[in-house]
């Protein structure tokens, strides 16, 4: 039993809020962010896609050169992208929408693909959440990227607020490309069970959020919510998961710092679950 030891960041835990989010874009910092990651350790930071993508570094030709060179000078990499762009612009049944989502995406694809990332993550959470709606949908539109994640040897992951079975039933559906994003602090917030989520769909997921959330609230310090954290790694470890683990813990006033201790407390677990 074992678990991958590569740990990332989410972009902007590195950089002070932008008005006052939790999460966004850090369009003054993202450079600086490569370096201070490799001084703590990560080995990754995921890349945030969003509104406006027009100013994104990732959608134009010499943002994605920059990406490219930083990646070489740090050793820091960009395997995941995470598309916050679809949480603000949801994947809807609409003609018109799914045309720009499925043109926009193809897009993304072939970005990861020349700064070397190897997956895109498109959340269904809060505003473009699942629950009450019809998304049976998404299993022709997700299908229909299969040729060009396989030609361009891709993973596309889907983080969802469904519970495990519902998801199960809707990833089982999707080509073998197409995986699960599992975020810890999201599911313990929504009471589910972990063991559960991890037996029904453990094997499809690419990339795992930590953080920790209280029961129905918010993100708080890791190890003081409801996310079992360390038991969520152990389940991990037991299928032998060595697929992506992302930091998008609780933010503060002093979010070097904070990454720091989120870094060091999730090593020491890895640390103690490979028998480091």
């Amino acid at each position: 039993m074992s678990i991958t030891s590569r740990i990332g960041i989410m972009q902007g835990r590195l950089s002070p809020k932008i008005g006052g989010k939790i999460q966004a874009f850090p369009m003054k910092n993202w450079k600086s962010e490569f370096s201070k990651a490799k001084e703590i350790g990560f080995y990754s930071i995921e890349w945030i896609f969003e509104n406006p993508i027009e100013e994104n570094p990732l959608y134009t030709t010499n943002g994605r050169q920059e990406i490219a060179n930083l990646i070489q000078e740090t050793g820091v990499q960009v395997e995941y992208v995470c598309a916050d762009f679809f949480m603000q612009n949801p994947i809807v049944n609409e003609k018109q929408n799914l045309k720009f989502s499925e043109t926009l995406i193809l897009k993304l694809l072939n970005f990861c693909k020349e700064i070397g990332a190897k997956c895109i993550e498109i959340p269904f959470v809060d505003q473009s959440s699942l629950l009450n709606r019809d998304y049976s949908f998404l299993i022709n539109f997700f299908n229909s990227f299969e040729n060009e994640l396989k030609s361009l040897d891709l993973l596309l992951n889907l983080e969802t607020d469904l519970n495990a079975n519902p998801f199960k039933n809707l990833i089982s559906e999707l080509n073998l490309k197409i995986g699960a994003n599992y975020d810890i602090g999201n599911s313990a917030s929504l009471g589910y069970n972990f063991f559960e989520e991890i037996e029904a769909y453990g094997k499809r997921i690419n990339n795992v959020h930590i953080k920790d959330r209280v029961l129905g609230g918010s993100t708080i310090e890791f190890g003081k919510g409801n996310a079992k954290i360390s038991n969520v790694l152990q389940c991990l470890s037991d299928i032998n998961y060595e697929n992506g683990i992302t930091l998008q813990g609780y933010r503060g006033d002093k979010d070097i710092e904070i990454a720091i201790k989120q870094f060091h407390f999730t090593k020491q677990i890895i640390s103690d679950l490979n028998g480091a």
